[in-house]
């Protein structure tokens, strides 16, 4: 009886395990298309839909497995954002000099660059989809966003006018068919 208890446990144990969440290679390998490209966002088919893609990077977190992943996947959320709306401001300062005595020269030069980006809104529906990590802990995460899932957050919202939900998902649509254009123009050179 006890045998038959333990043959029925690790039957259970190992339907559940394969049944499980899907687990993700976490350290090395080869790296994921998605983690090959630059941060930010991009038009992406995924898993049959189509949608928006943003991928999130972190270096240098070596021992908080949960920070790492939260900040690769805050990072890739913001990357969709960013596709929406981002205000930027950029600092160039440029100083150089060069003296002489007639027996020695002196130069000297100091380059600053100092640049701020900030974006703020609403994402609604976007999904964390994959997760990677290369072998020095670099982090990546891969956020999603359906387009058809977005507007239909619009029509649930209840706070704003009907005028502005269809202006909202004008922008999300003109911009999705633009990320389109420019990835197609990128592929016919």
């Amino acid at each position: 009886m006890r045998t038959l208890a333990c043959v029925a446990c690790v039957v259970v144990l190992g339907l559940a395990s394969a049944c499980g969440p899907k687990t993700h290679e976490l350290k090395g390998g080869k790296a994921p298309s998605w983690a090959n490209r630059a941060p930010g966002g991009w038009k992406c088919d995924f898993e049959g839909r189509s949608g928006l893609c943003g991928l999130g990077m972190v270096s240098g977190i070596r021992h908080d497995a949960s920070m790492r992943r939260t900040a690769a996947a805050e990072r890739a959320r913001g990357g969709l954002q960013r596709l929406f709306d981002t205000y930027s401001a950029a600092l160039f300062k440029s100083y150089q000099a060069a003296t002489t005595d007639y027996r020695e020269a002196g130069e000297e030069q100091h380059v600053e660059q100092a640049l701020k980006t900030f974006t703020a809104g609403h994402l609604s529906g976007v999904e964390i989809r994959d997760y990677w990590e290369n072998e020095t802990g670099d982090a990546f995460a891969l956020a999603f966003l359906n387009m058809d899932d977005f507007k239909a957050a619009l029509d649930r919202m209840g706070d704003i006018s009907a005028k502005a939900r269809d202006v909202i998902k004008g922008n999300a649509d003109k911009v999705f068919n633009e990320l389109r254009d420019e990835e197609a123009k990128r592929e016919a050179k």
